[in-house]
């Protein structure tokens, strides 16, 4: 009696081994296209923290640099009978930082942020960078800040599109953000600030 031993030979081992490495260059040049989207979910996280970091410091400074900064008795553009505080507040012309304010941690009004449509390293606008930020906590975020005048009174959404223009701007301002991941989508954000 004379018995087969089963097993692969030497070309079936060759073509099966050929095949899987076929197979494996293929299912990894997929893997390799995937991985640069698996970091956007990480990057939007932290552009929402910037976003909402940055919000907090804009939202924390008075509405406009006329305001009443002694006790908030008046508001910019107000008119009061008797009393000499007839301010207006500033046109949208001058939007962005006052004389001196060279810095985020000199910025008094919220309008001082708006970056006059340039996009700026987001490092640079968080107050706290001259306190020991680091610089790589958002390296290669850019952030662009347009704040414009708007009128809540008719409570309408076009009023919260509506930029004043003649009229005394003293019922509200939009802060639109943007922010710009490395190697990312653009995120928008929207907050408003009310003269009070």
């Amino acid at each position: 009696m004379h018995h087969h031993k089963r097993g692969f030979t030497l070309i079936e081992m060759i073509v099966g081994m050929s095949l899987m490495a076929i197979a494996l260059t293929g299912v990894l040049s997929m893997l390799i296209n995937l991985a640069p989207h698996t970091i956007d979910p990480v990057r939007q996280v932290q552009a929402a923290q910037l976003a909402q970091r940055l919000y907090g410091e804009i939202l924390s400074r008075s509405f406009d640099e006329y305001s009443d900064h002694s006790n908030g008795k008046y508001r910019c553009g107000e008119t009061i009978t008797g009393d000499p505080y007839d301010d207006k507040c500033t046109h949208a012309d001058l939007y962005g930082p006052d004389g001196g304010e060279t810095s985020p941690y000199l910025y008094n009004d919220v309008d001082d942020y708006h970056t006059k449509g340039l996009w700026v390293e987001a490092n640079d606008l968080l107050q706290s960078s001259l306190h020991g930020t680091p610089d790589e906590e958002y390296r290669q975020f850019k952030v662009l800040i347009t704040v414009t005048s708007v009128d809540f009174s008719s409570g309408g959404a076009e009023s919260f599109i509506t930029a004043c223009s003649e009229k005394k701007c003293s019922i509200g301002k939009r802060i639109d953000m943007s922010i710009l991941p490395p190697r990312g989508t653009q995120i928008d954000f929207t907050a408003f600030r009310g003269n009070y």
